[in-house]
C-alpha cells in the first residue's frame, strides 16, 4: 500500500527504511563479533580470520564503541544482534 503524503506517494518499506538505524558495523567488525559472541577468545578469533590478537582486540573495541556498548563483548554481541545487525 502506497501512502499519499502532501501530493507525494511514498512506498512503506522505502519509509521504513529511510528511518531505519543505519548500520554502523564493518563486515569485519560484524565477523569478529558474530566469532566472539559464539564464545571465541582473541587468540581463536584471530586464528580463524588469520589476523594478529592485537587487530581482533581493536576491531571487538570499535565494535563495541560502535554500538554503544563499551562494557563488554557480550554486551556488544546482544545490541547487535537485537537491532539487526548480526
Amino acid at each position: 500500500m502506497v501512502t499519499l503524503l502532501q501530493g507525494r506517494a511514498v512506498d512503506p518499506h522505502l519509509a521504513a527504511d529511510a528511518w531505519a538505524e543505519p548500520e554502523p558495523l564493518t563486515d569485519r567488525e560484524r565477523r569478529v563479533l558474530r566469532l566472539a559472541g559464539d564464545g571465541l577468545s582473541n587468540g581463536e578469533i584471530a586464528g580463524e580470520l588469520h589476523l594478529s590478537e592485537g587487530t581482533v582486540r581493536n576491531y571487538l573495541s570499535e565494535a563495541m564503541s560502535k554500538v554503544g556498548a563499551p562494557n563488554g563483548v557480550a554486551a556488544a554481541y546482544r545490541k547487535a544482534r537485537d537491532r539487526g545487525w548480526l
